[in-house]
């Protein structure tokens, strides 16, 4: 399989990663791009002052990606069988200086944005607790002075820690650069890795935990279709 050198990465597009240390590589794909899919359409001034999604704020040069299982000797060992591993994660843009790592596109898959997920957290908004997941942003009943949240706040990361989140995952810690180890990544910046308490929040908010964001954001005026 050839590697296709164009530097600019595009929805749908299989890149790889190679680790600094071990010379090996792991695979991923980009599902969403915030500042080239929701910020070319969305403008900031009709939103309420109430309203904040993190993507208008937070993670406006960030890319939601997928990340599979594997460690790979070769850029090109990239199989369209592999499981995915992480099924959503926000990070500084692949394809931008945040990236220490090399890194290089496979192929195009196209993604089906009926789909996508996007991270889901909990942040803090004129002394409200925001249940924050894509463009939705919703008003809990959780206390501010709850230090459970802050576990839960939006967070950055950069390429080379979705990297090192992966091979956490796949009980690989070994090829993670020592002085990048952390106890765990990226589960406390999201409610997926936390069923009970996701559970209760979306209970307490009569909404079913189990309905996709597209079905969700679109019942409540997010088509996410019109971004692709």
């Amino acid at each position: 399989m050839s590697i296709i050198m164009n530097k600019k990465l595009k929805v749908g597009d299989i890149f790889f990663l190679q680790l600094n240390d071990s010379k090996k590589y792991i695979f991923g794909r980009i599902l969403f791009d915030v500042k080239k899919q929701y910020h070319k359409k969305i403008d900031s001034k009709i939103f309420s002052e109430s309203y904040m999604p993190y993507l208008m704020m937070f993670y406006r040069e960030c890319q939601l990606v997928e990340l599979y299982d594997g460690l790979y000797d070769q850029s090109n060992s990239y199989d369209n069988t592999s499981k995915i591993i992480i099924p959503r994660v926000l990070t500084q843009a692949i394809d931008s200086k945040w990236n220490i790592l090399n890194w290089g596109i496979i192929k195009n898959e196209p993604v089906d944005y009926t789909k996508v997920e996007f991270p889901e957290h909990l942040n803090i908004m004129s002394n409200i607790v925001k249940l924050d997941r894509g463009e939705i942003s919703i008003k809990t009943n959780l206390n501010i002075k709850d230090n459970m949240i802050d576990n839960f706040n939006s967070e950055m990361y950069v390429p080379a820690t979705i990297a090192y989140a992966s091979l956490d995952f796949q009980n690989k810690r070994e090829f993670i650069p020592e002085d990048a180890r952390w106890p765990e990544y990226i589960k406390n910046g999201d409610l997926l890795y936390h069923p009970e308490l996701r559970t209760k929040i979306y209970t307490e908010l009569n909404i079913d935990p189990n309905k996709s964001y597209y079905e969700l954001s679109k019942e409540m005026g997010f088509d996410l279709e019109r971004f692709y």
